[in-house]
């Protein structure tokens, strides 16, 4: 029997004309994203995430896309779809939920490469395509 997919947004967030990214304890280098609350819409869920996890708060802009993927702990299969939006900081300080992540860094259009997952690499690239005409 598959599991259940858990709905999730994310933010490819730029602060500094840069796109925030995050080192989990494993040092795997991503975005912020997380689970989306119940009566929560996709961007306030990726608003509250952003926060979470970086310290930030951010306006929300365009989506970006979704992504899909899968992985096992302790023998459960966590299957999760993340929609993706367009942020820009607004406010905040800048710093990773201890908790979770052990570094932050900002990204240059050429350090999206960092990240650890192709499909945030191009998520990433795609973001910085629109910042670009905005400006």
């Amino acid at each position: 029997m598959g599991a259940e997919v858990e709905i999730c947004a994310g933010g490819v967030v730029f602060k500094d004309g840069k796109v925030v990214s995050l080192r989990r304890k494993n040092g795997v280098w991503l975005m912020p994203k997380g689970h989306v609350d119940p009566g929560e819409s996709l961007e306030e869920a990726a608003v509250r995430e952003v926060l979470e996890e970086t310290g930030l708060v951010a306006q929300v802009g365009a989506p970006l896309g979704e992504t899909e993927y899968s992985f096992t702990e302790d023998g459960v299969i966590h299957r999760k779809k993340v929609f993706w939006f367009y942020m820009e900081a607004i406010g905040g300080q800048l710093r990773p939920e201890a908790e979770l992540f052990t570094a932050v860094r900002l990204l240059s259009p050429e350090e999206v490469e960092t990240l650890s997952f192709p499909a945030d690499r191009q998520l990433a690239a795609k973001a910085f395509t629109l910042y670009e005409k905005t400006r």
